[in-house]
């Protein structure tokens, strides 16, 4: 069987990172967040993803990855979906959010309790989920 071709990009911008154009070091996200998103997937005609838990890199390009195989094999996503097969004891649900002017799925995670943020009591840093983008990053933001 041929292996798959990775066709689109992940970029992942979290604080600590050196950018690669202009060697400034970021930092201006709230803390347990980033922005880690796909572009590419429009060559699929489907919208790309998001992820603001600031999660290892390693498991944040094999969530968004993941996703990004799926729809090349032609599976598609809808906004509100429950999506299985992320993890082995929960399911991940997608939201449409906007990030620089795109609407995307942002991929959104229970916590350890399988509580989503909009279903109330869900625990820090999981209900940053629910942030528009723009306002994660920002050490101004005030979340309560």
């Amino acid at each position: 069987m041929k292996k798959p071709e990775i066709d689109w990009i992940i970029h992942c911008c979290r604080n600590s990172v050196v950018c690669d154009e202009c060697c400034d070091v970021e930092n201006g996200f709230v803390e347990n967040a980033c922005n880690a998103h796909t572009h590419g997937m429009d060559r699929y005609n489907h919208p790309d993803f998001q992820l603001v838990l600031a999660l290892p890199d390693e498991e944040i390009c094999r969530i968004l990855s993941t996703f990004g195989l799926w729809v090349q094999q032609g599976r598609r996503f809808s906004s509100g979906e429950l999506v299985s097969g992320i993890y082995e004891d929960c399911d991940v649900k997608l939201e449409t959010f906007i990030e620089t002017g795109r609407k995307l799925f942002r991929v959104v995670i229970p916590d350890k309790n399988n509580v989503f943020p909009d279903d109330g009591n869900c625990m820090y840093p999981y209900t940053l989920q629910t942030v528009p983008t723009d306002l994660l990053w920002s050490k101004d933001c005030v979340l309560s």
